[in-house]
């Protein structure tokens, strides 16, 4: 009598075991999803480097098992169960970086298909960036304007205009601004955060120039005579030219919303044109007081519809060109009839 009974323990023990095993085969992940979750982990890894780095991305060569400091546990490849190396075989990944190694792209090789993952510098630190290029070069030129102040009116060479320069080396003067990109002291160079100067043969005028990421350069000019009012004069003339870039910028959208989706034409962006016919409001340049223009001078914009909703407005500025332009904001769909017709 026990030995069937014993059988039969035995055999209930064992479908026991079976279920416990078939259950954990069913919740555990595929390959595939692991590997997803590999390359994130590998994304994670990059990410962190990158910020460590003021956002400068690790090369293509550093980003291997053992060689990416302090990146902790590597990921797996699914597959094999050993580290993941770089290939374009299942398990394997592939990662490229910019020549300026602000943005990456990650591709992650699976049993079916790819998943493809980038990442780089967010534009918000760009553009912040950028600003404070912005204001490296407005203490620059204060800079020039007193070392000409020194010297008779005429403004200095290229080569004064350096960190190591006659304009730095003024005797009140202690700080030279720097690149926000390398953080090293700004220059006259081609790349992001570096400026060019540029003087007159006789020496009565100049031009600074900031090379931006995310905008045409930034441009501010001088010239014998103008002096620091002058400056001051185009600054404020430029902050209410922003404005009224703005408000430009809002007719286009309101026109779009009352027509449909429809972007104003070039010549009905105008004063006389039919969105200036809309708006008796229309901006004004603040020197004359007449109202703007299309152009290329300080106080004119240019404009220019696309055919997917989306157009350029920019402002044309003393120190530069500021954009408004965008994504023009369609009307809602009315819903569909549920009833009857």
């Amino acid at each position: 009598m026990k030995h069937p009974i014993r059988l039969a323990t035995i055999f209930s023990a064992s479908l026991l075991a079976a279920a416990c095993v078939g259950a954990g085969a069913a919740g555990a992940a595929s390959p595939d999803a692991q590997m997803r979750q590999a390359v994130l982990t590998l994304r994670g890894l990059i990410d962190r480097k990158g910020a460590e780095r003021y956002f400068t991305y690790p090369k293509v060569r550093t980003v291997y098992p053992g060689r990416l400091a302090g990146s902790g546990v590597w990921p797996d490849d699914p597959w094999t169960g050993r580290d993941m190396l770089p290939g374009r075989s299942r398990g394997h990944y592939r990662y490229t970086v910019s020549p300026d190694r602000r943005h990456y792209r990650l591709i992650g090789y699976m049993g079916r298909g790819v998943v493809v993952l980038s990442g780089g510098m967010p534009r918000s630190i760009m553009r912040a960036y950028d600003h404070r290029g912005e204001e490296g070069l407005n203490l620059i030129r204060e800079y020039v304007e007193d070392h000409a102040a020194r010297h008779d009116g005429l403004y200095p060479a290229p080569s004064d205009v350096e960190a190591d320069g006659a304009v730095r080396l003024q005797p009140e003067r202690r700080y030279w601004p720097s690149n926000p990109w390398d953080h090293r002291d700004m220059t006259q160079r081609g790349d992001r955060g570096s400026f060019s100067y540029t003087v007159s043969p006789d020496r009565s005028s100049y031009t600074l120039r900031l090379h931006r990421a995310l905008k045409d350069d930034y441009v501010l000019h001088g010239s014998r005579g103008a002096g620091v009012w002058r400056h001051l004069l185009d600054t404020l003339e430029d902050e209410i030219l922003r404005r009224s870039g703005r408000i430009l910028s809002g007719y286009v959208d309101r026109w779009s919303l009352e027509h449909s989706g429809t972007l104003p034409t070039i010549v009905e962006m105008t004063p006389e044109g039919a969105v200036g016919a809309t708006h008796v409001d229309w901006p004004s340049y603040p020197v004359d007081d007449a109202p703007m223009r299309p152009g290329t001078e300080p106080g004119s914009y240019t404009y220019s519809p696309g055919a997917d909703g989306s157009y350029v407005l920019r402002i044309h500025l003393h120190a530069g060109d500021f954009d408004v332009g965008g994504d023009a904001p369609r009307p809602a769909a009315p819903p569909h009839s549920t009833g009857a017709p």
